[in-house]
């Protein structure tokens, strides 16, 4: 474990963001309870089996890939380089990848929304079960009647977008054995003809653009959460208030 300990320390960050008006907001407040966060560019979602005493370090966990993929990966546009980059740090920090892929999609309905595109590739990952009562899945059907200017909403929009390109997560975690934590993810990559700004409510149409979709399942077990919490909150401390916020809906 000392070596996932030394990794995480060594690991390069975007520079650490400046105190500010939103980085005095309130943290996110995990609970026991079924519930959802924006972290950074990804949603996730804790299912009640999962512990309130694990989530915080299941998060700084998912924050600390995305950070190390963005650094690893600015300006690279291939959306293969930033999956690979970002699995590749949470094999190194405990996580076992137990599978993965990515595929590129053609959004065949003219003037889709992709919100409502990507439900089908999420409710596959998820399984029906988990789909069936997630959040996350509430938000993206009812997305139409969302605040745009809610927190959770405002940060992902930021996190999510580089101009004509965007790349998000949508995550389910589950309880795994002995008090650790399983994860389903779905990954996307957009890439438009014109600037993104409202990313989950973007419009397509015939030729507006590509995505690629990955996905990707985990596990964790409850000695690496132990192991690296300490450390993964020094590391992605200054981060954290920016980038985890808690969805209501």
């Amino acid at each position: 474990m000392s070596e996932i300990t030394s990794y995480i320390k060594s690991l390069d960050l975007p520079e650490a963001p400046t105190r500010g008006a939103e980085t005095d907001a309130p943290p996110a407040d995990f609970t026991d309870a079924h519930q959802a966060v924006t972290i950074g560019s990804q949603m996730a979602e804790f299912s009640s089996t999962v512990p309130q005493s694990i989530r915080p370090a299941i998060s700084n966990a998912l924050l600390l890939g995305q950070l190390a993929a963005d650094k690893a990966t600015a300006g690279n546009s291939d959306p293969a380089a930033y999956f690979d980059a970002f699995n590749g740090v949470m094999k190194k920090i405990g996580w076992q990848v137990t599978a993965s892929g990515l595929t590129q999609q053609s959004l065949s309905d003219s003037n889709a929304a992709l919100h409502t595109a990507i439900i089908p590739i999420v409710t596959a990952i998820f399984g029906p079960g988990a789909a069936a009562s997630s959040i996350i899945m509430a938000v993206l059907k009812g997305l139409q009647s969302v605040d745009q200017d809610a927190p959770w909403i405002t940060v992902f929009q930021k996190k999510s977008t580089k101009v004509r390109s965007a790349n998000f997560g949508l995550s389910y975690v589950d309880g795994g054995a002995g008090g650790g934590a399983t994860l389903k993810a779905a990954y996307f990559a957009l890439q438009a003809s014109h600037n993104l700004t409202q990313v989950l409510l973007f419009k397509f149409i015939s030729s507006d653009g590509i995505m690629k979709s990955g996905q990707c399942q985990m596990s964790l077990s409850p000695e690496t959460i132990i192991t690296t919490e300490d450390v993964l909150q020094q590391k992605v401390g200054p981060f954290i208030i920016e980038n985890i916020k808690n969805i209501s809906i």
